[in-house]
Formats: C-alpha cells, structure tokens, sequence
C-alpha cells in the first residue's frame, strides 16, 4: 500500500472515530423525556393533593348540613306543634332557623362547587396519568433503541481503534508526527483527495508532476496552496 493512502485511509479512520465521539455523546438516552415526565409526576401529584383536600372539604360540609338539616327539621316541629308558647322565644326560634337556611344555602353551593372542581381534577388527572403512561412507553422504546445504537457503536468503535493502530504502524515516526502537526494547523484535514484536477480542500488546479507522483508507492505529493498531503486514485 502506498504511503499516501495509508495516510488518506489513516484520516479516514480517524474521521469515523470523532463521529462516533460526537454520535455516543449526543445519543438520545431519554433524558429529556424523563425530566419531562418527572414533571408531570409533579402535576399529578398535585392533582391528587388537590383530589384529596376538594373531597375531605366536600365530606365536612355533607356532615355540617346533614346536621343542620336535623335541628331544623326538630326546629320546624317543635314550632308546629305549639310547644313553645313565648312569643319571644317563637321569634327568636324563627331567626335561628332563617340564618340556618341562609346558611344551608351558602352550604349548598359550596357543595356544588366543590364537586365541579373534583369533576374537573379528576379530567385533568386522568388526562395526565394517559400522558405519563404513554411517554413511559416512549421512553423503554428511547432506551432500547439506544442500548442497540450505543452496541453497535462501541463495536465499530473497537474495529477502528484496531485498525489506526495498524495503519500508525505502517507510517515512518517522522512522516506520523508531521501528519499529526498537520492536521492540527489545517482543522483536522491533512490529507485532501483530489476532485478531477483539483485539491479536494482548497479546489486549486493540481499540477502534472503531482499526479506523477502518486504514482511512486513513497510519493508524498502535497497542494501547492494549502500544502496538505493529496490523495487520489491511480
């Protein structure tokens, strides 16, 4: 194999290798899905809190009017049969169960309030609870695409570390280490393969003595304008 192609497929590994980093590295894991769906767990929590107070509410203010309906039903009967014969003691009576009624009223519509808020609670509830089981489906769907990707990856990852280690082995340490200071300087590009006539990188027309020299099996023939190592088929 000539050097610059042990050169060009060298970079070649080397390129798959930081696309596979950057791949592991942005892999879609379901986190953001799950930070969503803690928060949702929050919100049902909350609806349930809410749930759970609305029905303790609604449970007292039963007790409270199931109460006072019995002393104004007492109340009302007692009036009826004409036991309580001051007229004083009939007024005051009469008020008492005015300001009941007043008061069963208030009660009563609170009641009513209270069960139109549970209704809704319970909607939203539901609605939330529906929406937490399906993004818990997503997100086992998320982790187990991921768990496959992620495999196959470090897999190819592991074949690709085998073969730069083969491929840096085939090269001179003077040639490697002027390959390494070249990429740096050229944004991780040292090798451009030749496009028809040109410099893949630069796009500048390459000369005949170039395409002369890949011929020779140690040619290192490099762009006269932006000095990388040029690699092409012969």
């Amino acid at each position: 194999m000539r050097l610059i192609e042990v050169l060009y497929q060298l970079q070649q590994t080397e390129s798959r290798l930081a696309a596979i980093h950057r791949d592991l590295e942005t892999l879609d894991t379901g986190d953001r899905l799950e930070a969503e769906m803690d928060r949702i767990g929050e919100e049902i929590n909350r609806h349930r809190q809410t749930l759970r107070e609305l029905r303790q509410e609604l449970l007292d203010r039963e007790l409270e009017l199931n109460d006072m309906e019995t002393k104004m039903r007492q109340m009302e009967d007692l009036l009826a049969s004409g036991g309580v014969r001051s007229g004083r003691e009939v007024e005051h009576m009469q008020r008492e169960l005015s300001e009941w009624r007043r008061r069963k009223d208030q009660l009563e519509n609170r009641m009513l309030e209270l069960m139109l808020r549970i209704d809704e609670t319970e909607r939203l509830l539901k609605e939330r609870e529906e929406a937490l089981a399906q993004q818990r489906e997503r997100l086992n769907e998320i982790r187990q695409q991921a768990a496959i990707i992620k495999e196959r990856l470090l897999m190819e990852r592991e074949q690709l570390l085998a073969e730069r280690e083969r491929l840096r082995a085939m090269l001179p340490p003077d040639l490697l280490a002027r390959y390494e200071r070249m990429k740096e300087r050229l944004g991780g590009v040292a090798v451009a393969k030749i496009e028809g006539n040109m410099c893949g990188a630069c796009r500048v027309t390459i000369t005949a003595e170039i395409i002369r020299a890949l011929r020779d099996p140690n040619g290192l023939p490099t762009c006269e304008n932006c000095g990388r190592f040029l690699y092409g088929e012969v």
